[in-house]
């Protein structure tokens, strides 16, 4: 991957972590409006407008600073070296190459190329690159996927692979590793019960689950922190996760794909199993929906939770 490409009018430098799909895209746009939305009464416009890349109020420091989470998390920004990073341009365009005219693609990634190194600052970032989105807004929101009807063929595409939209990331998994009809489907009904199966099915089952939930991010490490999240969603100690998790890193298996049932074990085995589950059921009920605290920020309700995960246990455990 560390290779320069060249076009007639661009060179692109160590193309980074990969293509995003548009459920990765969806994740992190919804991910930067949940955590910058305000609450107030210009929430809804505000949600409006970043839906469709409409990065407005200009002036508004929520703005701003969802812009800088955006940026930096579709690769665009680096805050580590201060730079934009046009790479990321070149490698969506070439992964989904229906997206996009191509001569706009070239000159968005010749504007982004051509932006200075900035600040860390939320308004630095935001007012060195919102130019460049006035003129490039169209295009940016095509080959990032923010284009509904541009990206239903990229589902279909990679049906089966991809988590559908409307489909929590558990019932994903669960469908990928134990498909309906499948001998191994009823193995579903110890799996929602928290068993822990000692076979490479479950193994790669939980990598799925986490990777899903972004607990094991794309360069294979542990993070504590959005497991830290779904402990403060569910009202419970986020110390103690974090102490606990710490603790079980010392043990962290050199395979990649056994990280995830590692810490699984780790948490299942624990004194804080039942927080655990709780934050884990509450994680499962909002990744049906990316955007379930979009319109409002809501608050966890253990009997909703619990009889929404009920609902799907029906619907995945086969009955006896």
């Amino acid at each position: 991957r560390a290779l320069i490409l060249l076009t007639a009018s661009l060179v692109y430098m160590a193309i980074p972590s990969g293509a995003l799909d548009p459920e990765e895209t969806m994740f992190i746009l919804v991910r930067c409006m949940e955590d910058n939305l305000p609450e107030d009464g210009s929430r809804s416009k505000l949600l409006s407008n970043w839906r469709t890349w409409t990065f407005e109020p200009a002036d508004r420091r929520e703005t701003q600073c969802f812009v800088k989470c955006l940026l930096e998390k579709l690769s665009l920004y680096d805050p580590g070296t201060k730079k934009f990073n046009p790479d990321v341009i070149k490698e969506q365009s070439s992964e989904y190459p229906a997206l996009g005219d191509k001569n706009n693609v070239n000159e968005y990634g010749k504007a982004v190329q051509s932006l200075p190194e900035t600040s860390n600052t939320c308004a630095d970032v935001f007012n060195a690159y919102n130019n460049v989105h006035a003129k490039h807004r169209d295009t940016s929101r095509e080959i990032f996927h923010g284009v509904l009807e541009l990206t239903k063929s990229i589902y279909n595409e990679k049906k089966g692979n991809i988590r559908p939209m409307g489909q929590s990331y558990f019932e994903y998994c669960e469908n990928k590793n134990y498909p309906a009809g499948s001998p191994t489907r009823t193995q579903l009904c110890q799996i929602r019960k928290y068993e822990v199966l000692d076979d490479e099915q479950f193994e790669k089952h939980i990598d799925c689950i986490f990777r899903g939930l972004r607990y094991i991010t794309k360069d294979d490490q542990l993070d504590i922190n959005e497991i830290q999240r779904d402990f403060r969603e569910a009202e419970k100690d986020t110390r103690a996760v974090k102490s606990l998790l710490e603790s079980c890193q010392s043990q962290e298996p050199a395979a990649n794909e056994a990280k995830a049932l590692h810490y699984y074990k780790c948490l299942v085995d624990s004194d804080i199993v039942n927080d655990f589950k709780e934050a884990f059921d509450y994680r499962e009920v909002r990744t049906q929906m990316y955007g379930y605290h979009l319109t409002q920020r809501r608050k966890y309700n253990k009997k909703n939770v619990s009889a929404a995960v009920m609902k799907v246990d029906g619907q995945q455990c086969p009955s006896e």
